[in-house]
Parts: structure tokens; C-alpha cells; sequence
């Protein structure tokens, strides 16, 4: 009768939480690592690969059956940085081979493109005013990157010809650092987010920014590019959180953003007004993702790839996790006995089926999607 019963509970943790722990690695800078990403561009048939960033390291796992193992580590020539964000990015070097690369970023405010090829880094993008806090790569653009920063505003920098094209900010832009940012799946839109307590969202569409971003594929001339400035948003609101606001992501038409009010808030942005003198600062809270013990900034959440999850970590080493494929319900907590210090960032597999989370131990947390038994297996192991 033990071990019918243990069975059975088992077969209940599995459908209740959803994903279960597989693997630790610390990394020996001992410093917090900030950043983590899945590489998108890896073929289904190869393990998945994923970067991380800390100190002044990148440093790229793959996932094996049963662990995350290093593979490749980058560290900058400048002991004094520390890199808070990466993105993979496709990227052309001077031979003219297109392969893939990670771009990172953080305290100096100098973007780094490094091949993982050659382990060195092909060119720094040079501009910000203060640290980089994220970057995003443009959905249907390689070439496209958009960097968030401590300077109030957003930077669409163009990978193929080194240059920043466009700023977001100005006299309606972010009163202060700029902490996260976002495009939708059909580049209409940026939303970004920071330090004013305030959710923005800027247009793609009009015709000056389609112009710019055409110009500056073929721009020759020997003036320095003309960079276009937008400082009007489309959207703004400081109604959804009242403190930081440090993560923000499309879900379809909706917006998810998260605050340090322990919770992330899923609402809809009113975009009624059409005059560009007329931002509008209205919004529909749709429902809030509670959880506890996230007060302080800079903690990002995540969306699985297929919009059926979201992650976010705590200071005290929890990872909460909602299944809203359905009804959201309550979050599953996923933790370990060694997991005790703030989780920086969590990152889903492009398959949705590994989710790694990275903390401030410099510690690297593996958890992997666990098959629900069928009914016919179930009823097989309670006879």
C-alpha cells in the first residue's frame, strides 16, 4: 500500500507543479548574475544553448539530458564592467560570414557584440549616455536592436551598419532610468518601463520612423547620421504601480509589467486617442499575478515561448510559476535547499520545456517540464 500511495502523490506533484528541478552550476566570479537568455536560432535537433552575464562574463551552458555544462566563456578586457543583459543576435563579421552572437551590456553603457565563434569580441556599439539595462532584438529584423537605459531613454541601433538610428525619449519620455523594454510580435510597437513608476509605449509605424530605419541601410554620406528623435510616446501611464517599474512584455494585444509591489499586473492599454498631442493614460487592469517576498527592483519575469506560463523569481530564492493556458490559478513554487538568494532573471527554452533562472550567488537553476501521466496510466498505477 507505500508505495501505491507514494505513486499516487508523486503523479499529483507532477500535474501541480508542472516542472521539476534538474541541475545547479555556480560560476566562480562570485558575483550576481544578472542576465540570462535562450539561444532562438539553435536547430530543434541540437541540445538546447543559453547564455548568462555577470561581472564582467559571458559565459554560454548547453543543456544535456541532465545538467547545464559550459561550453564557451567571454570575459571583457575592462575588469570594471558588469554586464546586466544579453541577447543573441545574428551578425555579419568582417568576412562577410553571418553567424551567430551574443550582444550584452550594462554599467559602461557600451554595447558589446562578441562571436561565440571566436571568442572576441567583433565590434562595440557606442552612444548611451549611462548604463544598459536590456536589450531586445527586433522580431522580423536581425539587424534591429533596441537598448534601455539609465539615461531616460530607448536606442534602435542598426547591427549591420553600426549606427543608432532612433531614440525614444525626451519631452514626454521617462523622467528616469529606463529599466526594461519590449517589442511586439508584429514590430508596431515598443513598450518600455523604469524608475518613474511609468509604462510607455512608442509607435514603429509612422512614416518618419520607417524612413530612418530604411536610411540607415544605405545612408553613405559623409555627415554623421541623422538620428531621429521621438519624443512623444503613443501611450503612457503611471496608474498601474505606484514604486520601480523593472520588467515589462507583450502578450499579445495585452500588457504584463511588474513593479516591486510583489505582483505582476496583465492590463489593457487604451490607445483610442489617435492625436499625437494627446497621449492617452488610460488602462484596464485585467488580473494581477500575486506572489510574495519581490520588493526590491530589478528582478525580470518571463513568458514561455508558447504563452502557456510565467516565471518570476523572488529575493529569497523561490521561482513562482503560473499555468495560464487555462484559467489563471495559483502559482506553483518551485525551490531548492540551496537556492536562497535573489533570482535576477528567468528564462524559458524556445520549446518551453527548460526553464533556467539565475541568481545573485552566481549560481545558474535548472528546471525541466514534466509529462502529466495519462488517465490510462494513471488508472493503471491506483489498481
Amino acid at each position: 500500500m507505500r508505495a501505491k500511495k507514494i505513486k499516487v502523490e508523486k503523479r499529483e506533484f507532477s500535474k501541480r507543479k508542472g516542472f521539476k528541478f534538474t541541475s545547479w552550476s555556480k560560476e566562480d566570479h562570485k558575483e550576481p548574475i544578472f542576465g540570462v537568455a535562450f539561444n532562438p536560432y539553435n536547430h530543434p535537433d541540437n541540445p538546447p544553448v543559453f547564455a548568462t552575464v555577470g561581472s564582467n562574463r559571458v559565459t554560454v551552458y548547453e543543456c544535456t539530458d541532465n545538467s547545464v555544462n559550459v561550453i564557451q566563456s567571454y570575459s571583457d578586457p575592462c575588469t570594471d564592467e558588469i554586464f546586466y543583459t544579453v541577447c543573441w543576435v545574428y551578425c555579419e563579421t568582417a568576412e562577410g560570414v553571418i553567424e551567430t552572437s551574443v550582444a550584452v551590456a550594462g554599467l559602461r553603457g557600451l554595447i558589446r557584440v562578441v562571436s561565440l565563434r571566436k571568442l572576441k569580441n567583433l565590434f562595440t556599439l557606442m552612444g548611451c549616455g549611462d548604463s544598459i539595462n536590456e536589450l531586445k532584438l527586433h522580431p522580423t529584423d536581425n539587424n534591429l536592436l533596441l537598448s534601455a537605459s539609465k539615461d531616460n531613454s530607448l536606442r534602435l541601433w542598426n547591427l549591420k551598419t553600426r549606427r543608432c538610428i532612433l531614440i525614444f525619449g525626451g519631452l514626454e519620455g521617462h523622467r528616469d532610468e529606463v529599466l526594461s523594454c519590449d517589442f511586439d510580435l508584429k514590430a508596431r510597437y515598443v513598450l518600455s518601463c523604469g524608475m518613474d513608476h511609468s509604462v510607455k509605449m512608442w509607435s514603429l509605424e509612422s512614416d518618419d520612423v520607417k524612413d530612418i530605419i530604411d536610411l540607415s541601410y544605405s545612408y553613405s554620406d559623409l555627415k554623421p547620421f541623422p538620428v531621429l528623435n521621438k519624443h512623444f510616446p503613443v501611450f503612457g501611464t503611471r496608474n498601474i504601480h505606484r514604486n520601480y517599474v523593472d520588467c515589462v512584455r507583450w502578450f499579445g494585444n495585452y500588457v504584463l509589467s511588474k513593479s516591486c509591489e510583489n505582483k505582476i499586473v496583465c492590463w489593457k492599454p487604451n490607445l483610442s486617442i489617435k492625436k499625437s498631442s494627446d497621449i492617452p493614460d488610460q488602462s484596464e487592469v485585467l488580473h494581477s499575478f500575486d506572489y510574495g517576498n519581490c520588493d526590491i527592483w530589478y528582478m525580470r519575469f518571463a513568458v514561455s515561448p508558447n504563452f502557456d506560463a510565467i516565471a518570476a523569481g523572488n529575493q529569497i530564492g523561490k521561482v513562482f510559476l503560473w499555468d495560464i493556458s487555462e484559467e489563471p490559478s495559483k502559482p506553483a513554487i518551485l525551490s531548492h535547499q540551496k537556492c536562497l538568494t535573489a533570482i535576477r532573471q528567468v528564462c524559458f527554452s524556445p520549446d518551453s520545456t527548460i526553464m533556467v533562472a539565475v541568481s545573485d550567488d552566481s549560481a545558474v537553476w535548472r528546471w525541466d517540464k514534466e509529462l502529466r501521466p495519462s488517465p490510462a496510466l494513471a488508472n493503471r498505477d491506483t489498481l
